[in-house]
């Protein structure tokens, strides 16, 4: 192999581990753009190094060397074997073993949307649901799985509540209720519910964006509160909840049928419908499946004639990072544009930037400034 493809397979290593410089990250873009080719190499070295956990190896504190014998021993696909080579070759192992074995400074965390990983609260105790470890909490037995919770009450009279939080830049994730409905929660995204359900309503609170199916329980409406005094009440159903936008929620209807309200005002929803409830009132209409439910597939399918300006808050809130919107570019408007969250942001930059009416450039800082 020649030195050019083992320094382009080193360039995606490092950016997968988070080790990549911002000149070299410039560097790699442009790679990804001139030869869209590559995009199968980067996903293939991706998927082998989730496959053998290596970038949460690189977040601990063993050293370059230990993780380069690991990758040799259980490691037999070609691009860990590369990668190998390629650190010796050029020094990267130094870089690296400085990045290991220094101690990371935890951010400041402006609130749980900020989060590092998908944590439950129950009373004073926080469990890191990612663990994927079975624990007990108050006569609960707790059983997470790769990217869902369910739970079995040891004591019939447990009264606690959960709070669940999805930080920005995560995957999806659901949650296996007392009753068996099932909520998906987006990633910046909050479920409050209780461990167990008692009483003749089931109730829980949710914040951000989830889809719902409610299991029928004859005689127990089940309640989903929403911010600013709003919320759902079905009997059996399955329904997406969306309260990103500041003061507005929308509850767009798959299934079945629920009643909205907000304060003395309601309305009831048919399957098709959307109810978008502001500060003034309820409004009803027909809604896009592609669009409002694609998130749980990782597709965020934008509408036609969307803004620079909501792209880049959507991208700032699935893919931890920022993009900003400089002058040149606001009030821009494109028509077709797919996020696909397992995919390199560089897929989205080049659907904008084949439209030829805007451009980017990416800061030192790692910040996306679209021109």
């Amino acid at each position: 192999m020649d030195l050019e493809a083992i320094d382009i397979q080193t360039l995606i290593v490092a950016d997968i581990l988070g080790t990549i410089t911002p000149d070299e990250k410039t560097q790699l873009d442009k790679l990804m753009i001139d030869r869209p080719e590559l995009q199968a190499l980067y996903d293939g070295i991706r998927e082998d190094m989730e496959t053998e956990n290596l970038a949460a190896l690189a977040g601990g504190s063993i050293s370059a060397a230990e993780l380069i014998t690991r990758a040799r021993k259980r490691v037999r696909n070609r691009y860990i074997r590369v990668f190998t080579a390629a650190a010796c070759s050029i020094g990267l192992v130094g870089g690296l073993s400085y990045y290991l074995l220094t101690p990371q400074q935890p951010a400041t965390l402006a609130s749980w949307e900020d989060g590092k990983t998908i944590l439950l609260k129950i009373g004073q105790q926080e469990i890191n649901l990612e663990s994927n470890a079975t624990t007990n909490v108050n006569g609960v037995a707790l059983h997470p799985g790769t990217g869902s919770l369910s739970f079995s009450s040891l004591n019939s009279n447990t009264h606690d509540l959960g709070v669940l939080t999805v930080p920005k830049g995560k995957n999806n994730y659901k949650v296996i209720l007392d009753d068996g409905s099932e909520v998906l929660l987006n990633n910046t995204s909050r479920l409050s519910f209780p461990l167990k359900f008692d009483g003749a309503n089931r109730e829980i609170s949710i914040d951000g964006e989830a889809y719902v199916k409610v299991a029928t329980k004859a005689g127990h409406p089940f309640i989903v509160h929403l911010p600013l005094n709003r919320q759902v009440e079905v009997l059996g159903t399955e329904f997406n909840v969306n309260t990103y936008d500041s003061g507005i929620a929308r509850i767009s209807l798959v299934q079945g049928s629920v009643k909205v309200a907000k304060g003395e005002n309601s309305a009831l929803l048919i399957p098709g419908k959307t109810a978008t409830i502001d500060s003034q009132a309820i409004s009803i209409h027909e809604f896009d499946a592609n669009e409002v439910l694609s998130w749980r597939d990782g597709i965020i399918v934008f509408p036609d004639n969307v803004t620079i300006e909501r792209i880049a808050e959507v991208v700032g809130r699935n893919m931890r990072v920022k993009m900003i919107v400089e002058k040149s570019a606001a009030g821009k408007k494109f028509i077709g544009v797919i996020l696909d969250k397992s995919k390199p942001i560089i897929h989205l930059l080049q659907q904008l930037t084949d439209t030829k009416e805007v451009t980017y450039n990416i800061s030192k800082d790692g910040v996306i400034h679209i021109l």
